[in-house]
C-alpha cells in the first residue's frame, strides 16, 4: 500500500506574530490520501487522473480551488463521476477553533475526562469552539511557554470570561478551574500546557498538521488492517515544517517522504480532494452562518456538494470539528441529493434532519474507544517528543 497525501486550508501554526489567530476566511484544515492498495490501483488511479488533466487541465497542475467553481462544472462533474469513489480515499477534517478548544479542555480536564465522559466532553469542546477568537488567542498566548504567572492568569482569565455559547450552570471548564484553585493545584499544571501543541523544535506550537497527520494515518490503519509503519507515505513538500513532522513521527516508527507536488500527480489528486473538501465544509458552515441555505445562489455548491459527499463516502471522512458542523454536513449530503424533493428544503424539515443526524453523532462518541489515543499520548510524551 502507498499513501499519496496534501493539505488544504492555511497550513502551519495558528497563531501568527502578532499572536492573533491567524486563519481568516480559512477556519478548517483538511488532509487528504489517496490511497494506492496495490501497483495495480496506483496504476488505475494515475492513468484516470492523467485522463482528467489532459482533457481539462491547461497547466502541469490542476488546483481543486479552481475545479469546484461553477464555470468548471464539466471538469468537476467528470471528476466525480469517473475519478472520485469510496475506496481510494481517506480525509481527516479538522476545525481550528475546535481544536484550540480542544486543547485547552485536554490539558485542564486531562485524558480521563474524555474517556469517562466522552459525550460531556466533546459537547464541551463544540459549545467552547463557538466562542470569540479573542479566548483561544490569549489561551496560546498564555501557554505559549507557561510559567506559574501565566496559568495563574489564564485561570482567572477563564473564569472571568464572558460565555455567550455555554451556560454558566453547565460550564465544566470553569467548575474545574475553580476546583484547582481551590485545591492550590495550579502549578502542576504548567508541564502540563507545554504538553499539547507544543514539540521537541521550540520554534514551533499549536501546528494542526500534526494531528491530523496522526489521526488519518491511524484510521487508515485501522480501516485497513495494515501497520502504518510499513508503507509508503508520500507527502507533498510543506516548507519549514516537513522536518518537524519527520522528527515527531520518528517517536512512532513511521517514516514520511516529502517531495513537490508537481513531480508527483497522485499529490496533485490529493491536493484535489483536499482543496474540494476544505470549500465545501467552508461553503456549508458560512450558508448557514448567514441564514442563505436556501437561497438560490448557493443551490449548486451545495448540490455539488452532497454528491461530493455521497460519492467519496462520509464513512472516509474523520470529523474532528463541533457537533454542529459535522451534523450541518451530513444534512447537506441528504437534503441536497438529487431524490430529496426541493420543496422540502426548508427550515421545517431542516430541523428535523438536524436532529437526527445530531443524535446518530452522538451515539457514535458514545460508542468511541480512545483508550488508543492514551496510548499514543503515553508514549509520545514519555519519550520525550512534545516537551520543550
Amino acid at each position: 500500500m502507498r499513501l499519496f497525501l496534501d493539505e488544504a486550508g492555511n497550513t502551519g501554526g495558528i497563531i501568527d506574530k502578532n499572536e492573533k489567530l491567524n486563519y481568516g476566511t480559512q477556519r478548517h484544515f483538511c488532509l487528504a490520501a489517496v490511497v494506492a492498495h496495490d501497483l495495480q490501483s496506483e496504476q488505475l488511479l494515475r492513468q484516470k487522473y492523467a485522463a482528467f488533466k489532459s482533457r481539462f487541465a491547461s497547466e502541469k497542475e490542476l488546483k481543486g480551488n479552481s475545479l469546484f467553481a461553477k464555470e468548471n462544472n464539466d471538469a468537476l462533474e467528470y471528476f466525480l463521476d469517473n475519478i472520485i469513489d469510496d475506496i481510494h480515499f481517506s480525509i481527516c477534517l479538522y476545525d481550528k477553533k475546535f481544536y484550540l478548544a480542544s486543547l485547552l479542555l485536554f490539558a485542564i480536564l486531562g485524558e480521563q475526562a474524555r474517556e469517562q465522559f466522552p459525550v460531556e466532553y466533546y459537547s464541551l469542546v463544540s459549545d467552547l469552539s463557538q466562542e470569540k477568537d479573542e479566548l483561544f488567542a490569549t489561551f496560546c498566548k498564555l501557554t505559549k511557554r507557561a510559567t506559574k504567572a501565566s496559568v495563574h492568569d489564564l485561570f482567572e482569565y477563564l473564569k472571568t470570561y464572558s460565555y455567550q455559547h455555554i451556560p454558566p450552570a453547565g460550564n465544566g471548564l470553569v467548575f474545574a478551574v475553580s476546583e484547582i484553585q481551590n485545591k492550590g493545584l495550579e502549578e502542576i499544571f504548567v508541564s502540563d500546557f507545554l504538553k499539547f501543541g507544543s514539540y521537541s523544535n521550540q520554534k514551533f506550537a499549536n501546528l494542526i498538521n500534526l494531528n491530523a497527520l496522526s489521526e488519518l494515518l491511524e484510521v487508515i490503519e485501522i480501516e485497513h488492517n495494515c501497520d502504518t509503519r510499513k508503507i509508503d507515505i508520500v507527502h507533498d513538500n510543506i516548507s519549514g515544517i516537513d522536518k518537524m513532522l519527520s522528527e515527531e513521527l520518528k517517536h512512532f516508527d513511521v517514516a514520511v517522504k516529502f517531495i513537490d507536488s508537481q513531480a508527483e500527480e497522485l499529490i496533485q489528486l490529493a491536493d484535489n480532494v483536499a482543496s474540494i473538501f476544505c470549500k465545501i465544509i467552508n461553503t456549508i458552515v458560512r450558508c448557514w452562518d448567514t441564514k442563505t441555505e436556501w437561497s438560490p445562489e448557493n443551490e449548486w455548491i451545495l448540490t455539488q456538494s452532497a454528491r461530493f459527499l455521497q460519492k467519496i463516502g462520509t464513512q472516509n471522512i474523520k470529523f474532528t470539528v463541533p457537533i454542529q458542523s459535522w451534523a450541518l454536513a451530513f444534512c447537506v449530503k441528504d437534503m441536497f441529493a438529487p431524490k430529496y424533493s426541493k420543496k422540502m428544503r426548508n427550515n421545517l424539515f431542516f430541523n428535523s434532519e438536524y436532529q437526527h443526524w445530531c443524535q446518530v453523532i452522538i451515539q457514535n462518541i458514545a460508542e468511541s474507544d480512545f483508550s488508543r489515543h492514551a496510548a499514543c499520548f503515553d508514549e509520545l510524551y514519555s519519550s520525550g517528543g512534545g516537551e520543550p
